[in-house]
Formats: structure tokens, C-alpha cells, sequence
């Protein structure tokens, strides 16, 4: 039975794991977000094995620890499926814009999307874009969706 309950735990931490990448106190790494990704993907695969094993053990043995696990491996199977950070993180509406001189909560090493369009300029720093993940904006008569 400790298998059975740490995959689950391994099956709850791969479904998990975007969640916790997508934190904006984490530093979001190249290498970190590939890994959420790629945990996001292995989520289902492993969830669905996890919940035919666990349907086969609940079949022969009856127990009703098996029977919590399957239910809880088949909640995994379901919520890797949903884009559940798009409901946390909903797009960002009516930002504020300042120019550079007036913005003083940025460092030289802080990446920033930029833009540049008919002699016009706006760049929005990744560690604000980390939260919301996208903004809409308009600059000039083009509509902008920066994201992240």
C-alpha cells in the first residue's frame, strides 16, 4: 500500500507543480518552466495508469484505501486536463502606463517585452506580465496582447 500512496503523492505533485512555478515570488527559470510543462503532460498519462491500477486493486481487494486513492488519482486525471491557471490568472485590464524616468521599480537585469510601433515605444517587464501572464493594451490604434 506505501506504493500505491506515494505515486499518488508523485501524481499530485506533477499536477501541482505548474501552480507552484507560477507563484511570482519563484524565480522562473528556462529550465524550471520546461519542468511545469513537462509535468502538466506526464500529469495525465500518470494519472490515467494510476487510476487503472488502482481499479484493479479496488476490483480484487475491496479496500477502502483504494478505493480514496482511485478517487484521487481520477481528480488528478481531471484537473490535468483543465487549464486551471487561466482561471487564477486572468488577463489584466486597463494598465497604467509611466514613462521610464517615473518608473523606479525596475532593475537592469529584469527582462522586459518590448514594443515599437509608429515612433512609439512600450515595454512591459516580465516580473509583472509573471502574475497575470498576459495584459491587453493598445498602443496607438493596434491592440497589444503581451504575455508571458
Amino acid at each position: 500500500m506505501k506504493l500505491w500512496i506515494g505515486l499518488t503523492i508523485v501524481n499530485v505533485a506533477l499536477v501541482a507543480t505548474p501552480l507552484f512555478v507560477a507563484n511570482p515570488l519563484i524565480t522562473q527559470t528556462p529550465g524550471l518552466l520546461s519542468f511545469a510543462h513537462a509535468s502538466k503532460s506526464i500529469a495525465l498519462a500518470m494519472s490515467l495508469g494510476l487510476s487503472i491500477a488502482l481499479g484493479i486493486r479496488l476490483w480484487r481487494r475491496r479496500a477502502w484505501s483504494a478505493a480514496a486513492l482511485l478517487v484521487l488519482a481520477i481528480g488528478c486525471a481531471l484537473i490535468s486536463r483543465v487549464h486551471y491557471l487561466e482561471w487564477i490568472f486572468a488577463a489584466a485590464r486597463g494598465a497604467e502606463t509611466v514613462g521610464i524616468g517615473g518608473f523606479h521599480d525596475i532593475r537592469d537585469t529584469d527582462m522586459v517585452i518590448a514594443v515599437s510601433l509608429g515612433g512609439e515605444s512600450r515595454a512591459y517587464p516580465v516580473r509583472y506580465l509573471a502574475y497575470h501572464h498576459m495584459l491587453n493594451d493598445q498602443l496607438g490604434s493596434t491592440a497589444l496582447l503581451p504575455t508571458y
